[in-house]
């Protein structure tokens, strides 16, 4: 097995008592982390130096749509369900290998920002591993990232289209089973567009395959008024009376989360992806993050989409979390940089069931790890580096990328992406589909 080691960095670890930085060394053998020491000797190993570079976790994005890359700068200041049905229309023409090359591209920028893994909501299940452009599972696996991928899934579950769907869905777990960068959820799209029978059918399968589930919940002030005035009760509320929450689940946005909402998540352990830029974009507000911390949920954090958010930056994600809730609760101790950063690491491989695998640097987790350089004006005096990632940085300090042990960007170099190939595939993709943008370019 190959080994690597990192050397002469400044490396960002974490424990139950938080966050530290220390100057370190770590040695890689293949895909996980063997030794992290002041100093190593590793006679064979392939060196990276890291001097005057920060070694932290890979970012993990716990919520986003990357195929939605064509939707960027396209479905931009519309009222939400507008936006919905907008973006809605150009997705009714995407073919499987459409959704490999905009999530390509989604891979792309992710890496270049330094995530190295993302949980994915997309359109289309890959239905031929062999095939040569297989959906989002796919472009994971030829890019290197990791992945976890959902098919997003609505209507009743004795459908003839909702059955084909779920169909294509089971069918790609079972292609990609075994492959370690990829896990798979279930991903029913909400409730408001997910019959009561449908949530019901992919819970059970979810408790047969031993996997979670991922939706999107009380994100719009015009679910919450549909939800009251139909069934009498809160989106969150509906589903666990369904026993969506019987299962591992990641609730997306829950932005009008109320308190006995917020303690049913607290007690069935539902981890919450918040979405701050796509939420303030589309006008939707500010979720009660501060109240999720409080009551123990496992708050991890997302993008969205492109067409809600318009870029995958996690660190612009971060900035924007630091920020806003202080903004919104007029408390500048609400949500601090050390919440945030664990956001974006420990609790979104809480999220995946990855704990302690993931978003840590630690003996025998997986080698998913970055390195940002220091030698740049936003980090200089480096006070202190943990509000520096939040306050600071932009992503563009991201020099190196490791996934699974394996070097994907070096000198911000993509190692296993072609990325021309890729941007000609994605304006050609725009432009067959008769987007606006891509004629006036």
């Amino acid at each position: 097995m190959m080994k690597t080691l990192i050397q002469n960095g400044l490396a960002l670890l974490w424990d139950e008592n938080g966050w530290r930085c220390e100057k370190a060394d770590l040695l890689i053998d293949g895909n996980r982390i063997a030794r992290i020491a002041p100093s190593i000797a590793a006679e064979g190993a392939s060196v990276l130096d890291a001097a005057g570079k920060l070694v932290m976790p890979g970012i993990i994005n716990a919520h986003t749509h990357a195929y939605m890359t064509l939707h960027r700068n396209y479905a931009d200041d519309l009222a939400f369900f507008d936006w919905l049905d907008k973006v809605q229309k150009v997705e009714d023409g995407m073919t499987e290998e459409d959704v490999y090359w905009t999530t390509m591209l989604a891979v792309i920028e992710m890496l270049k920002t330094g995530t190295t893994c993302f949980v994915d909501m997309t359109i289309k299940s890959a239905q031929e591993k062999s095939g040569p452009r297989s959906a989002a599972a796919g472009a994971a696996l030829a890019s290197g990232i990791r992945a976890v991928i959902t098919r997003g899934l609505a209507g009743v579950s004795d459908s003839e289209e909702s059955l084909m769907k779920y169909g294509q869905a089971v069918r790609e777990m079972e292609l990609y089973a075994g492959e370690s960068r990829l896990q798979f959820m279930h991903g029913p799209h909400a409730p408001y567009s997910c019959m009561a029978d449908y949530l019901q059918k992919l819970t059970r399968s979810c408790k047969e395959r031993k996997i979670g589930q991922t939706i999107h919940l009380s994100e719009s002030r015009a679910e919450m008024d549909s939800f009251a005035k139909d069934k009498g009760t809160t989106p969150i509320q509906y589903v666990d009376s369904l026993g969506v929450f019987d299962v591992p689940v990641i609730a997306a946005h829950c932005v009008y989360a109320t308190d006995e909402d917020i303690r049913i998540m607290a007690d069935k352990r539902v981890s919450i992806a918040i979405n701050p830029k796509s939420n303030m974009k589309l006008g939707n507000g500010f979720a009660p993050v501060q109240k999720f911390l409080d009551a123990g949920v496992n708050v991890c954090l997302g993008t969205d989409g492109c067409g809600s958010n318009n870029c995958l930056n996690m660190f612009q994600e971060m900035n924007t979390a630091a920020l806003v809730y202080k903004g919104a609760e007029r408390r500048a101790q609400c949500v601090d940089a050390s919440d945030v950063l664990k956001m974006a690491t420990v609790n979104g491989a809480k999220a995946i069931g990855r704990e302690g695998e993931l978003g840590v640097l630690r003996e025998g987790a997986l080698a998913d790890l970055i390195l940002l350089d220091l030698n740049q004006p936003q980090f200089i005096p480096a006070n202190n580096i943990i509000s520096g990632l939040v306050y600071s940085s932009n992503g563009s300090e991201v020099d190196t990328v490791l996934v699974d042990g394996k070097v994907l960007m070096q000198n911000r170099k993509l190692t296993a992406i072609d990325e021309e190939e890729v941007y000609r595939k994605c304006r050609a993709i725009a432009e067959r589909l008769g987007m606006e943008q891509s004629r006036k370019i």
